[in-house]
Parts: C-alpha cells; sequence; structure tokens
C-alpha cells in the first residue's frame, strides 16, 4: 500500500472485497472501538449491496485487564445481533505477566483471534488498523533508529500469516479515523472509548499527542512495493547462491557475496536469523559488523545474533553457535520449540529432552564442506535424550522439524517469496497463500 490514497471507509471495504480471490469467511476483530466497529460495519454494508458470496463472524478478545472489559464485550455481541453477524467473546484467562504485558497480550489475543476463525471456518482474519495507527507505528520504530537511517523503519503490513495458521488483513490501513468515525456518526452507531488510549504511560498514546492531526493526502513509503521487489530478489539470491545442509549449516558461494548490495544485506540477514532461532533479521549494528569482516575478505569467524560467520576461500559459512543453548524438557504427547530452530512433538510414550548435540555428534553432510565447520554445526544440531533403554520404534516417534524464527510466526506479505525459498532450502513447505 506504499504511496496509496487515502480511502474513506465505505471504499476501503468495497476494494478489500472486491481483492479477495475466492469467497470468503471473513472473522472480524471487534473491540468495540471505533475503528473495528468502522470496519465490521462497512464490510456489512458492502456484503449486504451485492458482494453476497462473502459471509463474516466477529470475535472479541476481552483481555481481562480493566473491570469494564466484560461489559463492553456484551454490548458488541448486542451490536453483532442487530447487524445479523454471528459473534462470540474470547477472554484471556489466568495471571498477567508483570512487564511486557502489552507483548504478551498482542500474542493472546491473535493466538485466540487464530483459535476463533479455526472454529467458526473463517478462511480469513481482519483488523481494524488505520492510516492514524501507521503514522504512531512509523514514529515509533524511526525514533529507535540511529539519524539517517529512517527510511530502514517499516510500518504496519497490509496483511499477516499468524503462526502458518491463517492470514489477518488491514482494509482500513488507508483510512483516517476521523472518517470512520464520522461514518458511525452518520450511521447512528456508537463505540467504546478504551480509556488506556489517554494513558501516557504508553509509547504509543505519547507518540500520538505528539502527532499533529494527519491533514497527509498520501500515505507515507511504507515499503510496500519495494519491499515486495526486495524479497523476491533476495529470494532469488538465496536460490542461486545458498546451499542449507541439514537445516544446521549453510554455505554461501564466494559469487553470492556483494557486501554493498541491498539485496545480499537482506538475504545473509534472514539466513542468519534463521539459523539463529531468531525471530528478526540481524540488527543494523550487528549487520555492519558482520559486513565489514566479510568484506575484508580474509578468512576467519565472527559470531553475531548467535551464529558463527566463517569466511573460507570456496564460501561463507553459517552456523548457530554452540553456547547458550538450553535443553526442551517435553512430557509423552507434549510439543514445543527448541533454541527457535526447531518444532519438536514428542509421540512417544516416555518424557524426552532435546539437547544440542556436542562434540560427539556426526551429520550428513557433503564431503566438500569444511571439517571444523561441520563440526561446529553438528554439534549445535539437536540430539533427542531418554532416561534409561528405550524401544526404537518409541525414539523414532519424536519428531523434529526445521523452523524459520523469523517468519513461522508472524510473516508480513511483502517477505513471501523471501519465507518461501528459505522454507524450500530447510526442507519446510511452502507458506499459505495469501487471499488478496
Amino acid at each position: 500500500m506504499a504511496a496509496a490514497q487515502i480511502e474513506m471507509p465505505q471504499a476501503a471495504a468495497n476494494r478489500f472485497l472486491g481483492s479477495l480471490r475466492t469467497p470468503s469467511h471473513i472473522l472480524v476483530a471487534i473491540s468495540g472501538g471505533s475503528d473495528s466497529t468502522g470496519l465490521l460495519l462497512a464490510l456489512a454494508d458492502a456484503i449486504a449491496s451485492g458482494l453476497l458470496l462473502h459471509r463474516l463472524s466477529a470475535v472479541t478478545v476481552d483481555h481481562a485487564l480493566r473491570p469494564e472489559s466484560a461489559e463492553e464485550a456484551r454490548a458488541v455481541g448486542e451490536l453483532c445481533i442487530r447487524l445479523g453477524i454471528p459473534h462470540r467473546t474470547s477472554r484471556w484467562e489466568g495471571d498477567k505477566p508483570r512487564s511486557g504485558l502489552m507483548a504478551a497480550a498482542r500474542e493472546a489475543r491473535y493466538d485466540r483471534l487464530a483459535d476463533a476463525a479455526a472454529s467458526v471456518g473463517a478462511n480469513l482474519i481482519v483488523t481494524g488498523h488505520t492510516f492514524d495507527d501507521q503514522l504512531e507505528t512509523l514514529a515509533m520504530r524511526r525514533a529507535r533508529l540511529p539519524q539517517g537511517q529512517a527510511e530502514a523503519s517499516g510500518g504496519i503490513a497490509d496483511a499477516v500469516l499468524f503462526d502458518r495458521r491463517i492470514w489477518v488483513v488491514r482494509p482500513f490501513l488507508a483510512c483516517l479515523r476521523r472518517d470512520i468515525r464520522a461514518f458511525l456518526s452518520d450511521r447512528v452507531v456508537g463505540w467504546i472509548d478504551d480509556p488506556s488510549n489517554e494513558d501516557l504511560h504508553y509509547e504509543r498514546v505519547r507518540v500520538r499527542e505528539s502527532l499533529a492531526d494527519a491533514q497527509a493526502k498520501v500515505l507515507p513509503n511504507i515499503g510496500g512495493e519495494g519491499a515486495d521487489s526486495l524479497s523476491a530478489e533476495a529470494a532469488y539470491w538465496v536460490g542461486r547462491s545458498v546451499h542449507v545442509h541439514e537445516a544446521v549449516l549453510a554455505r554461501i558461494d564466494p559469487r553470492g557475496i556483494d557486501v554493498g548490495s541491498p539485496v545480499f544485506r537482506r538475504g545473509l540477514s534472514y539466513l542468519a536469523a534463521s539459523l539463529g532461532g531468531q525471530p528478526f533479521g540481524l540488527g543494523m549494528d550487528r549487520l555492519k559488523r558482520v559486513l565489514a569482516f566479510i568484506g575484508e575478505g580474509k578468512p576467519g569467524r565472527r559470531t553475531a545474533g548467535g551464529v558463527v560467520f566463517d569466511l573460507r576461500r570456496d564460501g561463507l559459512y553459517l552456523m548457530r553457535e554452540s553456547r547458550n543453548i538450553r535443553a526442551l524438557a517435553l512430557a509423552p504427547g507434549a510439543a514445543g520449540v527448541w533454541d527457535g530452530r526447531f518444532d519438536v512433538a514428542n509421540g512417544s510414550r516416555y518424557p524426552v529432552q532435546i539437547v544440542a548435540a556436542g562434540g560427539s555428534s556426526s551429520r550428513d553432510f557433503p564431503t566438500d564442506v569444511p571439517n571444523g565447520a561441520a563440526m561446529r554445526a553438528a554439534a549445535a544440531a539437536p540430539a533427542v535424550r531418554f532416561e534409561g533403554d528405550i524401544e526404537q520404534n518409541e525414539r523414532e516417534k519424536v519428531e523434529i522439524m526445521p523452523r524459520l524464527a523469523p517468519f513461522d510466526r508472524f510473516l508480513t506479505r511483502s517477505a513471501l517469496d523471501l519465507a518461501d525459498r528459505l522454507a524450500s532450502s530447510f526442507g519446510r513447505s511452502p507458506y499459505l497463500s495469501p487471499p488478496l
């Protein structure tokens, strides 16, 4: 949506529905605030006016952080009854963390949205993020970057694949909040104002206060077409220059090394994050240090982001360093993520531990892989440990699958080409295609 024109809510709803590839069952995430309420109403109007092949359901995630939240969820349910839209409430039960509350709430919200979509048979989720949210996000992200690097910061993506399960789309990213509220007022539909939106303890609220009233008629460049192109070029670079072995060792062909190329930097950053089990690419400072090392052209090793960069005459080798790898204990039938790099499911009848294999490990690497690189990569590979003697057929019931930490939880549509290419290199299936 880079450089897209500001849209009115009804136009945005019609454009979004018209962009869907097939008739869809859409789950609307509605909190009761003006943005999500306006989205639900605009979509309902558009479908009622003739786009009858699509269906709507709605869900409210009650985070249980305020005493009023349960009553607000009930009010949303009553609105949905009046609109004839099936609605359910999903409550975040249990103790809440004392630190990182907003991040934990976000994870809980998306988990519950995906579960709700599965339970009603919806094939995509929509949320009410707006142009105002976009401005605030850009301001926050750019404020964290060193001076002169503002162009490196991206905004809210128009579509995100969550947990490899379902796409979450933001149809109102080009809409102003004031236009959404005017639309609701014209329809005599009210909304709920969350008091946390006025709490200056939150960074977003402080940024919102500092921003002038959004009068712009064109969205800032948030990395749409440019990010798509860079992702596609980085995907091509991976296919041409990168060889991944056993999901623990990567070799970059010397002809594919170009420290001055944005494509090389993007591909290297996400390749390293995948091998290191990190949810984000290498940060700017770490990436600069690695590029400086590679640019010298002298054989040697550097470590960044938990990954060893081993430069040799026949290429650049990357593997997870053997430090700070925690064991994962799984009860029978349990599943978990080991070191951010592997999904593990214990289908056996016994408790199991997943640990780093260590120096005694061996892997079936190609014969031309240098011994030192092979040994380091094998030492950081996963190994399965049982207590006592276990039948071989029970050992075989522990499934270990490579995980791509930068993409498997949240994958933006602009990064899909690169994610699919890396998934293929690591022996994974392609990601779910977007519905748009």
